[in-house]
């Protein structure tokens, strides 16, 4: 069952037991965000979904933290590596519901015993995710928290994967440092490119006909997307890195707020944080319209 949401002219549609994503975002009759196809179950066909408690890819589902060998599900198969968290594939409930506002709440509570020097298969450590819709004139902000439930530190990660709008016309304007290689599998190289390796997006630029799925480091925060039908713009906070995902065929547009790297489990340095026990992480990401 959807939730929808209205403020001043916005309609959002909220799917709390598909992943927790957003079906639909809308100012009138515009779309900001894509909106999810017609009977669809598929959190991959919606307009937005939560990255928790890590985002994007863990090279061959496996980790290793504090001594602890960590076997992943493959969630996203044929690929070996893990994808974008737990919480995208799990049901959330609504616990607060208003005309123009929502929080959903998804809580992972593992039967694995508390990391002490063995193998561990699944998440093993126990936390609660919260998102928080708000919905006015300035359009949409969201807020994505974890708390970690556990006995012990947990590695935590946050991100929001919106999917905007793509139309011949669209050009992506953000500001960044550099862009981190990756490999075949879209695992991190190390190796830091030119933000501007695919396109000039400093000065906005026009998706390119190759894909783009990389992350970009010394993010300002801040996303402008321009089109035929006008200007969305993102700002977020919490989330040091922008993910931009634009495959080839342009049937995409994505500009994820993330705090870590691609495979952060894996590289060096990390990039999650130790969670303590009870502690939370927090994300936030407005989004506008003009």
């Amino acid at each position: 069952m959807s939730v929808l949401l209205h403020a001043d002219g916005w309609e959002l549609e909220l799917l709390p037991e598909i992943g927790g994503a957003i079906g639909a975002l809308r100012r009138g009759d515009v779309e900001i965000l894509r909106t999810v196809p017609a009977g669809s179950t598929n959190p991959l066909d919606a307009g937005c979904f939560p990255l928790v408690p890590y985002c994007n890819r863990i090279a061959d589902a496996r980790f290793v933290w504090d001594g602890i060998a960590v076997d992943l599900p493959h969630n996203f198969l044929p690929e070996t590596s893990s994808l974008h968290g737990l919480g995208w594939q799990m049901p959330w409930s609504v616990t607060e519901q208003a005309d123009a506002r929502c929080t959903l709440m998804h809580e992972h509570m593992t039967t694995t015993p508390a990391p002490s020097g063995a193998g561990a298969s699944g998440w093993p450590w126990a936390y609660s995710a919260r998102q928080t819709f708000r919905l006015g004139a300035r359009g949409l902000k969201m807020w994505l928290d974890v708390t970690n439930l556990s006995p012990l530190p947990m590695p935590a990660g946050l991100g929001l994967h919106p999917y905007f709008r793509r139309r011949p016309e669209t050009q992506v304007r953000f500001v960044s440092h550099g862009m981190v290689d990756v490999d075949d599998r879209l695992i991190p190289t190390g190796e830091i490119m030119p933000a501007a390796r695919f396109a000039d997006w400093r000065g906005g630029a026009s998706p390119p006909d190759q894909l783009v799925d990389h992350c970009f480091t010394g993010w300002d925060g801040a996303v402008e997307i321009t089109d035929d039908l006008g200007a969305i713009t993102l700002q977020a906070s919490g989330a040091p890195l922008l993910h931009v995902y634009s495959p080839a065929d342009g049937s995409a547009l994505c500009c994820e707020p993330v705090s870590h790297l691609p495979d952060a489990l894996n590289q060096s340095p990390r990039g999650m944080i130790a969670l303590p026990p009870g502690c939370t992480a927090s994300l936030e990401m407005q989004i506008s319209a003009s």
